[in-house]
């Protein structure tokens, strides 16, 4: 998603660099998971969920409550970037949102039959140096194709005001900003240490310490996202010397995130457009089957065991391939629909949607590390907490503010009315399940 809309959010009009105050908050958030988070997970016993873990910490209301909201967010982050990756396919094959997103969902279940989690992580490790690397070509080669010089370039950037890192405004409308961009992705980082595929992935390592690293190292690799926002800045040098057809415009006023992909198709070497494509739909697959596997064992182990004990291990893993199948649906329907909203921009449309429910999660995550609430307080924070949401939007104050703004509120709520000091003991400890 990322390898699409950043350059696209560069090279529309008024864009500039700023996404990088979002690239440090992204790193940190890293960091903070690591700390809070890869311990108590890791260490854990009897608990197979991220959603048991908080049943355990708070109450079990809390965790099926906690596991709903997990789902809806996974819903509206895998439709996203399904979205994302079915426009690759429109702009090449002009087959249509509805079908392009089809075909990789249809490629997607079939990769989730072939693969596990590891494989899953190795794939997506490899394709973000694919993409490093596709990045870094692009940029050498409109370097290289351009009939001014590079500092020509740069000064024609400068001038129209996309040379811009860093933003210091106060306005709290303003989306990118030094503390919208920092402090509201650490938020956002936090708040997806709540959902299951977080848990999955610390559970994947072989010991708290490798987990820790993984994610400390992982914070390193957002360095990389500068030569995806550089492909922006060369991609705009580049139509600046050979200005888009009006259709090409026209369809960029819906679509804005075709720019890249129309780059690729149309400009680039085979070889290299080739690569390139097929590394975008690998990516879209690997999401897909980690956001597949994530929802069908949430909905195994906390739906479907719930009705149906003592079956045998067969039985649940065809009940979790036929959930599968359900979930890839959902997911698709998700993208159609948000496709609707594709002329905002993928990049903001990825932060803003999943803001409407990341203030609780983040609140929910952190009551359940310092083992805080029970369900009525719980609710009672919830309620304010999107209203607070609600009232926080409604005065077109940036997304990046709503995460932690919501999340806060409700977390001191429940506090307020829980009046229990902190627990630092996070480990959960419970019988094992036959």
């Amino acid at each position: 998603m990322t390898f699409i809309s950043v350059p696209a959010a560069v090279f529309r009009d008024g864009g500039n660099l700023t996404y990088f105050q979002v690239i440090l908050g992204l790193a940190l958030g890293k960091l903070f998971i690591a700390a809070l988070l890869a311990r108590p997970y890791y260490q854990s016993q009897g608990v197979r969920t991220a959603y048991e873990y908080i049943s355990a910490r708070i109450d079990p209301r809390t965790g099926e409550f906690s596991m709903v909201l997990g789902l809806i967010l996974n819903v509206i982050n895998t439709g996203i970037k399904l979205l994302t990756a079915s426009l690759v396919l429109d702009v090449i094959t002009d087959w249509g949102i509805p079908v392009c997103g089809l075909v990789i969902v249809l490629f997607s279940l079939l990769w989730s039959a072939l693969a596990g989690l590891k494989t899953v992580i190795w794939t997506e490790f490899i394709l973000f140096l694919v993409f490093a690397a596709g990045g870094v070509c692009a940029l050498f080669y409109i370097a290289g194709t351009l009939e001014g010089s590079l500092a020509d370039a740069f000064q024609w950037l400068g001038s129209q005001g996309k040379l811009v890192l860093f933003d210091f405004s106060l306005d709290p409308e303003r989306r990118y900003t030094i503390w919208a961009g920092v402090i509201g992705s650490i938020g956002l980082s936090i708040a997806m240490g709540a959902t299951q595929g977080t848990w999955q992935r610390v559970r994947a390592c072989r010991s708290v310490e490798d987990a820790k690293k993984a994610y400390n190292f992982s914070a390193l690799f957002y360095v990389l996202h500068l030569f995806i926002l550089g492909t922006g800045l060369a991609l705009a040098a580049f139509y600046h010397e050979h200005p888009l057809s009006a259709d090409v415009i026209a369809e960029l006023a819906k679509e804005p995130d075709r720019i890249f992909p129309h780059f690729i198709v149309t400009e680039l070497p085979t070889g290299i457009s080739g690569l390139m494509i097929a590394s975008i739909f690998a990516a879209a697959i690997s999401t897909q089957n980690s956001a597949l596997a994530e929802a069908a064992d949430v909905t195994v182990h906390h739906l479907y065991e719930r009705f149906v004990k003592g079956a045998s291990e067969t039985h649940y893993l065809w009940v979790a391939r036929l959930s599968i199948v359900v979930w890839s649906i959902v997911f698709l329907i998700a993208a159609v629909y948000f496709s609707r909203f594709s002329a905002e921009g993928l990049l903001d449309l990825t932060f803003r949607l999943p803001n409407y429910v990341y203030g609780p999660i983040f609140a929910t995550i952190l009551l359940a590390r310092y083992g805080i609430g029970r369900f009525p307080s719980f609710v009672t924070g919830f309620v304010v907490s999107c209203l607070a949401t609600a009232a926080i939007s409604a005065s077109n104050v940036s997304f990046f503010y709503w995460c932690h703004g919501s999340g806060l509120i409700m977390f001191f709520i429940v506090w307020a009315l829980d009046r229990r000091p902190l627990e630092r003991s996070d480990i959960v400890t419970l019988q094992a399940r036959p």
